[in-house]
């Protein structure tokens, strides 16, 4: 049973939150305070979303690095047995490396890890917009209780 199975199990589901992540206006100030707390909860869930689905791309990923390293191991250990030495090694290793199952497995290894870095690039960006925000939320309260007067 996979992780997220398991997760699902307890309940715990990772649904996309919409059909596009929510992008920042060219000026956030420009934004209205609702708008601003609106942005704020979509920047919110996707980041979420965003975070579970790269954990899940780093588990196939490596999923994908195991199941290539150990056809590796698997057919080198065939074409050489016990008798594992020097420069014989280098070569059987090369043409285990052209070997169409190890190409294949290697290619999906590749893409899985190349989803994975897209992921954590989407992930940081996110948390960088959210951050921003924030920032604005919490910029634009102070000037809010600057400009009160409590008497």
């Amino acid at each position: 049973m996979s992780a997220v199975q398991k997760l699902d199990g307890w309940g715990l589901h990772f649904d996309k939150p919409g059909d596009e992540a929510p992008r920042l206006p060219a000026d956030i100030t420009d934004v209205s305070s609702d708008d601003l707390g609106k942005l704020f909860t979509e920047f919110t869930a996707w980041a979420d979303y965003c975070a579970s689905q790269l954990v899940v791309a780093q588990l196939e990923e490596r999923s994908a690095l195991k199941r290539l390293e150990f056809q590796e191991n698997k057919m080198l250990i065939t074409r050489m047995g016990s008798q594992a030495k020097g420069e014989r090694i280098t070569t059987v290793k090369a043409e285990i490396s052209i070997h169409p199952t190890i190409v294949e497995l290697s290619d999906e290894h590749e893409e899985k890890y190349a989803y994975y870095k897209m992921l954590s690039m989407l992930q940081t960006n996110l948390e960088r917009d959210l951050t921003l925000v924030s920032r604005e939320i919490t910029r634009r309260s102070n000037e809010h209780r600057s400009l009160r007067k409590d008497y």
